[in-house]
């Protein structure tokens, strides 16, 4: 059986560093049954659901390691029988298959190390070695941290290993949310040993200088049979009422973290869940937003990038004049 972990590793590693959106389950069984014996045994097999692309993820389940060939040539068998591209998981490769499957255009995933995908034009390495790239939008991970700085506490004064312990990220991500923030000029590194971050302008201007390259915090959106669980944060028409002038229409909506509602489905926590109508709607988000809320509502920026750009002129109008208002 796939462990947990290694699942949970893989999820949290492309969503803290690329921002991808990733969905991993057991795979149908027609999709293996037509494959030979050999094959079916040589690994185990789930469903990678990665950005509306489906892949074959494939965990090793011999102690025997392979080498590229190897899963050069069964990459294209299961391609083959199952239709749909491979993915390696790996646990600790050597350096020197990491290099023969990158020549050889192997598909693979080392969780909090590497991450090479060439179906997705996606190549990033953690070793320092090699410029490190980054997407267009900045990724969720960082801009929880952004939107933390710019709410809730200054965190110039903060080391990264602070800054990890607030947003519940390890030090290793706020190394990297730095590296991705100095890149696109949104912040300097201070210090040495005990780094920290050095925002050079003031919050509105730093907000002004993100804002057109920050994303959405909804992954995707839900319709649930529960209703006034305080736990969550109140979001969508809810929170664009208690924020704006705008009247309150009625509709119960949540915002639930990514990480939390799988657990939460997983455990059965919703009798009824649906991606077309419900009592309750349910906002999945990239990050966290409780880390951002402190009166039962989403903060005020996420609020904006949810609706930024609105049909309805008069909610678009509303969350402007609540960004220009703001006493920051």
């Amino acid at each position: 059986m796939f462990k947990v972990i290694m699942k949970n590793r893989i999820q949290k590693y492309l969503q803290e560093t690329v921002g991808l959106s990733v969905n991993i389950k057991n795979i149908p069984n027609e999709r293996l049954k037509k494959s030979p014996l050999y094959l079916r045994h040589a690994y185990r097999y789930f469903l990678f659901e990665l950005e509306g692309l489906s892949l074959i993820l494939a965990e090793n389940g011999d102690t025997v390691s392979k080498t590229a060939g190897q899963m050069k040539k069964q990459s294209i068998a299961i391609r083959q029988y199952c239709e749909m591209p491979v993915v390696f998981a790996l646990n600790n490769p050597s350096s020197q298959l990491k290099r023969k499957m990158i020549q050889e255009k192997i598909s693979f995933i080392v969780p909090e190390s590497q991450v090479y995908l060439p179906e997705l034009l996606i190549s990033l390495k953690e070793n320092g070695r090699q410029p490190q790239s980054f997407p267009e939008l900045i990724t969720p991970s960082a801009q929880l941290l952004l939107l933390y700085h710019l709410q809730v506490e200054h965190l110039e004064k903060f080391t990264f290993k602070d800054i990890a312990e607030k947003l519940g990220y390890t030090p290793k991500t706020i190394t990297k949310i730095a590296a991705e923030l100095k890149a696109k000029n949104l912040c300097k590194v201070e210090g040495t040993k005990e780094k920290r971050f050095k925002f050079e302008v003031e919050r509105k201007h730093l907000w002004q200088l993100a804002e057109p390259q920050m994303q959405s915090p909804i992954a995707k959106s839900y319709y649930a049979d529960k209703k006034g669980d305080s736990v969550f944060c109140q979001s969508g028409d809810l929170a664009l009422s208690h924020y704006t002038f705008l009247s309150d229409t009625g509709k119960v909506c949540y915002a639930v973290y990514k990480a939390e509602f799988e657990a939460l489905k997983e455990k059965g926590y919703w009798a009824y869940l649906d991606e077309t109508e419900g009592d309750v709607q349910i906002d999945v988000w990239k990050y966290n937003p409780r880390l951002l809320s402190n009166n039962g509502y989403i903060d005020p920026l996420s609020l904006y990038l949810c609706y930024r750009g609105d049909d309805n002129e008069r909610v678009d109008a509303e969350i402007k004049d609540l960004i220009d208002k703001k006493i920051w």
